[in-house]
């Protein structure tokens, strides 16, 4: 097994942490890395959650790492910088909590997550509505595509659902090398999800690639 990095904010609910760790497994060699601010209004309901954290994963997993991460509450900048050496630092598969903490905390964290998005396995959200926790695709802010690759992006978003190279080729008019070619270079930046079906390879818009389309 790949041994993982949990990343997460933590307030005054452990909750929103153990049930997103243990919904998505932990073993014997995970890390948790639990993120909370250099100053806090009440440190001993702060200390009880750390503690109830590292109590009940420790009881299904007695080897697993917990450890805690001061960031600036206070500095924009220097905690987004600080969220992103974390985000650089941590070992194996990296999981990113996005659910529970100080909003001070939780958006220079997203921010950060967004610009080391490439490197994260999965992000997580416990929810504050249901209780739930779901994983989220993020996008890549960063994708920008030619003129020429955008026409065939722009074709497979106007299809509700997936497409197929053949499709798209008859769709755009470009021959099926081109098309490959295309779709390849929109993989490569999240533009577009494939999977393949046989012989066929068939591609999705992702939420990077309507955000793409969206902001022409």
């Amino acid at each position: 097994m790949t041994m993982r990095t949990y990343l997460s904010p933590i307030g005054y609910n452990s909750t929103s942490v153990t049930r997103t760790v243990l919904s998505h497994g932990v073993d014997r060699d995970d890390q948790i890395v639990l993120i909370r601010p250099t100053a806090e209004t009440d440190t001993s309901r702060a200390d009880e959650a750390i503690n109830d954290v590292q109590r009940l994963l420790g009881e299904v997993q007695p080897e697993i790492a917990v450890t805690t991460e001061r960031i600036p509450h206070d500095d924009f900048e220097t905690a987004v910088v600080r969220c992103q050496e974390l985000l650089q630092a941590a070992g194996g598969a990296v999981t990113v909590n996005l659910g529970g903490g100080a909003r001070d905390i939780l958006l220079p964290l997203m921010t950060a997550v967004l610009t080391e998005i490439q490197q994260i396995d999965s992000v997580l959200i416990f929810s504050d509505v249901d209780g739930k926790v779901r994983e989220w695709e993020l996008p890549t802010l960063s994708t920008t595509v030619s003129d020429t690759v955008y026409e065939t992006l722009t074709a497979i978003a106007e299809v509700d659902g997936e497409i197929s190279i053949p499709q798209l080729t008859e769709t755009t008019g470009r021959p099926k090398s081109t098309v490959a070619r295309h779709v390849d270079l929109l993989e490569q930046n999240d533009a577009v999800a494939g999977r393949r079906e046989g012989k066929t390879k068939r591609v999705s818009l992702t939420l990077t690639g309507r955000l793409v389309v969206n902001g022409e």
